[in-house]
């Protein structure tokens, strides 16, 4: 009953600070619980959409004529494989709406079992699902983004045969290519408009005939997706001839990918912002001691022992954030529906409904656990209370003053006042240094990620490339017109770059990859490791690659495409954004060797990029039909794209808001407790003619300091960690090494944030202020 009574009243007398800690518990918990549910949430959906479409394990897409009798045998009889299913498609080079363009390739095939389609609103599935009428069109909702289209638009698919154009009937959910991450789609048109493009490439002589395979393992098969993979296709040769595959773990990745960039971040971000709670607390209980001094050492003298005392503070802060943690969690629910529905614009998959709710019990627990060791250690000086001291309210008998405490001058008073202040205090405002450090480091660590999007020389040494004018090889015979074509360029300004490439899946090992064939391999960027591939027999592959193949330099591997096959060794590691970094690069005389005989697409980089648009003009003039020239745009680059952007400008978003917050309400706390502990300074100083305004601004200049204190150092620990940091996150997009660049508004921005946060919030909470009377000093 005793700890429940002082438990009551500590409660009640001091129900800021406790009520400062169950919103920054809120905070925390609401956050943690909505990403940690929306995370669950959406990978729930997402195995169960692959259950309802029957998804294999392996989803082949091979052109009809290369799936021969003997493959199919092969295949079917394989004592890893289950069961197949084939499904006939047609192959679309690209798409457009208007203006705007898809940019990869389509499979046109039939509606199918397990294909559901999204209502109107996008928040659940049509229970009856219209059959198509000619010249109608069902897209994934992956497309829905990506070419910003609606019910009702028309789009338009490039065939062997020619064009096509299609009504926009509605978006479904295809688990396999729908995520608005996936170049390839599906996309499903009704069994009349199949019959009639089948028709017309027959009659012109083209052929668009396309067959979706899907392989399931079978039931005795313990292999991992990556290595059933290989084991089916080193033995039976059916992903070398295809166009290309996917398993269904790199079907997951790719869909999650960002999603889980952005988990990461911000898990982290709230992992180092409930740091900040810890040091709030551990400085509230430091102050509380020496205030409550004479009160503490008045219940050691009634009998409470140090360890009961130590009890109900733990007991007080522990309930606080039981309390926080409780309505956190509700409130993760609404904010989990937001986030889902946001995600599904991304994955194309929606997701279920709900809280993660055994994880959301683990993330308290150990909320709890840490807060109760943390409250533990700061409240070990409640044992050197002493009942006799508390007379002087905890005084030394013999005072010494610090040299570090600065004099107060008549120059700059309320200045030297305020910093007078600091260094006679500085044990309590060391914790708020490291609040702001750890602050503006996220802020410094978010700009330098925008930056580093947003700088073509760091986007280079991430293996973009980063050209003035893009061109594309129409004609086959491109080959014949490059010499003029360069001839024509030279004549605007001199060409500094050349990147001519054929881009197409190969298999390495067994392992169907990406991979980038360069006529100019010296020009290749991003390269960590070794060399560039210059012979037509090295390789050059990317750190993800390398481990999952568990190869490295040096190394002999087997190259394949089609029925051709050579031996190549890996002359380096390199990082590169293509398919998520799963990806290599060769020679194009290497190439050659595999049978791949045609350079798709070229980017020139310029001496005087300004001319880039004449250049365009006049490749499109003359080698109109032949090459397809355009002005290089960063904003289509895999690095930097609206998507990526808007993901950042999320991040920025967030994280200030956040610090904003919790720079709010650590000023609040801390404010509170300095001006309790020097009410009888704030006294004296208004006896001898101080006014309100003038102390309120001592107090705001003195945090202004500790927040440029802060900032300093959460700098150092940005330039120390920041790159190191940004690359551990983007590791699981293919980038392992990052170059940070500092710029005058990466830094300006998060100090002169929390410098005004602080100084405002530090003069509005030092309101407090006018109450004190100077006939308190008589009670003195």
């Amino acid at each position: 009953m005793e700890i429940l009574t002082l438990l009551k009243a500590n409660l009640r007398r001091k129900k800021g600070t406790f009520i400062s800690i169950m919103f920054l518990t809120i905070l925390i918990t609401t956050s943690a619980g909505a990403i940690l549910s929306v995370m669950d949430n959406s990978s729930r959906a997402l195995d169960k959409a692959f259950a309802t479409a029957d998804c294999g394990d392996i989803a082949v897409y091979m052109s009809a004529d290369m799936l021969t009798q003997t493959l199919r045998n092969s295949l079917e009889n394989h004592s890893s494989v289950g069961r197949v299913r084939y499904m006939d498609a047609l192959y679309a080079e690209d798409a457009s709406i208007g203006e705007r363009e898809y940019g990869n390739s389509s499979f046109l095939t039939q509606m199918r079992d397990g294909i559901l389609l999204y209502n109107a609103a996008a928040n659940g599935f049509e229970e009856n699902i219209p059959p198509l009428a000619q010249g109608e069109i069902y897209l994934p909702f992956g497309m829905k983004a990506s070419m910003q289209c609606e019910i009702g638009d028309t789009i338009r698919f490039s065939c062997p045969d020619g064009s096509h154009d299609f009504r926009i009937a509605g978006f479904v959910q295809e688990p396999t290519q729908g995520s608005a991450n996936m170049g390839w789609k599906q996309v499903f048109i009704s069994a009349a408009d199949y019959e009639d493009i089948l028709d017309s490439c027959t009659k012109k002589g083209t052929d668009a005939s396309m067959v979706l395979i899907m392989i399931y393992k079978a039931s005795d098969c313990t292999l991992s997706a990556a290595k059933f993979s290989r084991q089916l296709n080193l033995e039976t040769k059916i992903i070398t001839n295809a166009l290309g595959a996917l398993t269904k773990d790199d079907t997951i990745r790719y869909t999650m990918i960002f999603w889980n960039i952005i988990s990461s971040v911000l898990l982290i971000f709230v992992a180092l912002l409930f740091v900040i709670v810890l040091i709030v607390m551990g400085h509230s209980i430091s102050t509380e001691v020496e205030i409550d001094y004479v009160n503490l050492g008045i219940l050691k003298a009634q009998g409470f022992t140090s360890r009961k005392i130590r009890q109900i503070i733990l007991s007080c802060y522990l309930s606080c954030e039981l309390a926080g943690g409780i309505i956190g969690s509700l409130f993760a629910l609404p904010l989990s529906l937001l986030l889902g529905q946001s995600m599904m614009q991304n994955t194309a998959i929606l997701p279920q409904r709900g809280l993660s709710a055994g994880k959301i019990l683990l993330l308290l627990l150990a909320i709890l656990v840490i807060s109760a060791a943390a409250v533990g250690i700061k409240t070990k000086k409640v044992g050197k209370i002493s009942p006799i001291r508390a007379i002087s309210c905890g005084r030394k008998e013999i005072y010494f003053d610090s040299r570090f405490q600065l004099p107060v001058r008549h120059k700059g008073l309320l200045a030297s006042l305020a910093l007078r202040q600091l260094t006679s205090g500085k044990k309590r405002y060391i914790g708020t240094v490291f609040i702001v450090a750890i602050l503006t480091f996220f802020m410094f660590s978010v700009n330098l990620l925008g930056n580093l999007l947003g700088s073509n020389a760091t986007l280079e040494a991430m293996g973009a490339e980063i050209d003035d004018v893009t061109i594309r090889c129409v004609d086959p015979g491109a080959e014949d017109y490059e010499d003029e074509m360069e001839a024509l360029v030279e004549t605007f300004s001199p060409i500094r770059k050349r990147y001519y490439t054929a881009m197409n899946y190969i298999s390495l090992n067994g392992e169907n990859l990406y991979c980038s064939c360069y006529k100019y391999p010296e020009y290749i960027n991003g390269i960590l490791k070794g060399r560039a591939p210059m012979y037509d027999n090295e390789v050059l592959i990317t750190q993800m690659v390398a481990e999952r193949l568990d190869i490295g330099m040096g190394d002999l591997v087997l190259v394949s495409n089609n029925d051709l096959e050579a031996e190549f060794i890996v002359s380096g590691i390199f990082q590169n954004g293509y398919d998520s970094g799963l990806n290599f690069a060769i020679s194009f005389d290497g190439a050659k060797k595999l049978g791949i005989e045609r350079i798709t697409s070229i980017g020139l980089c310029v001496e005087d990029s300004s001319k880039s648009a004449e250049i365009v003009d006049a490749l499109n003039r003359e080698f109109g039909g032949i090459f397809e020239a355009e002005v290089f745009d960063i904003n289509k680059s895999i690095l930097n794209n609206g998507m990526v952007d808007g993901i950042v400008n999320a991040f920025k978003a967030v994280i200030y808001i956040f610090s904003i917050l919790f720079a709010f309400v650590v000023v609040e706390m801390v404010c509170s407790k300095s001006f309790a502990k020097e009410r009888t300074d704030i006294g004296i100083l208004k006896a001898v003619g101080f006014s309100c305004t003038g102390l309120r601004i001592s107090f705001a200049v003195r945090f202004f300091a500790l927040s440029l204190i802060g900032s300093a150092l959460g700098m150092v620990l940005s330039a120390s960690l920041s790159a190191r940091l940004i690359g551990e996150i983007l590791s699981m997009a293919g980038f392992s090494k990052v170059r940070t660049e500092f710029t005058f508004f990466t830094v300006i921005v998060p100090v002169l944030l929390m410098g005004m946060c602080f100084f405002v919030f530090a003069y509005a909470a030092a309101r407090k202020v006018k109450k004190v009377e100077v006939r308190e000093l008589v009670a003195e």
